[in-house]
């Protein structure tokens, strides 16, 4: 039987590490800096297999980040797609194109020729407005995508400690004679 104590302290604690762990992953992608969150990650590992749930929490949070962050990119260049419309300048395989695709093609200066070039008949201001949202559009997702390579960074290494981790718990499991196993896997 399940002690409801005990699963009201569980989730508990589940929110917490979720808390703490958005709080230092926004921190390092502010910072530009990761070294706090490997600090943690090794504080982790060192615990060992019983960090797993734990793992497996800030994993979740990582990769809600990561869908923010990708959302945020999407916005991004449905906002120039927008802008773009209302000069009359069109580009529909940006539309097409994966959102990776999309915002490298958003921080090329190649978009900025071209958009240079369909622009030709608007008015002077007009061309430097729209040259100038192509700017912001670039540097926001370029911010989007340095975000999104040190959230992957970090998954990359919590799935690793996580694999280690279960590997670690796994041959720790008794035999069928009580004993701690000693397999290996070939």
């Amino acid at each position: 039987m399940i002690d409801p104590l005990e699963e009201i302290l569980t989730f508990a604690e589940r929110s917490y590490i979720r808390q703490e762990s958005e709080q230092l992953i926004a921190e390092c992608l502010e910072r530009r800096d990761t070294g706090p969150f490997f600090r943690l990650l090794e504080d982790l590992v060192l615990a060992g297999s019983t960090s797993l749930s734990v793992l497996w929490e800030v994993l979740g949070v990582i990769r809600t980040f990561k869908a923010e962050l990708g959302q945020q990119g999407i916005d991004v260049r449905a906002d120039l797609m927008q802008a773009m419309s209302e000069f009359g300048v069109h580009f529909p395989e940006l539309v097409a194109a994966s959102p990776p695709e999309a915002f490298r093609q958003i921080c090329s200066r190649e978009l900025r020729k071209r958009v240079q070039d369909m622009a030709d008949a608007l008015e002077l201001d007009d061309e430097a407005l729209l040259e100038e949202i192509c700017v912001e559009a670039g540097n926001k997702v370029a911010a989007i995508a340095g975000r999104l390579a040190i959230l992957s960074q970090l998954e990359n290494n919590v799935l690793d400690w996580i694999d280690g981790l279960a590997y670690e718990a796994m041959h720790r499991l008794p035999d069928d004679w009580g004993q701690p196993s000693t397999r290996t896997s070939h």
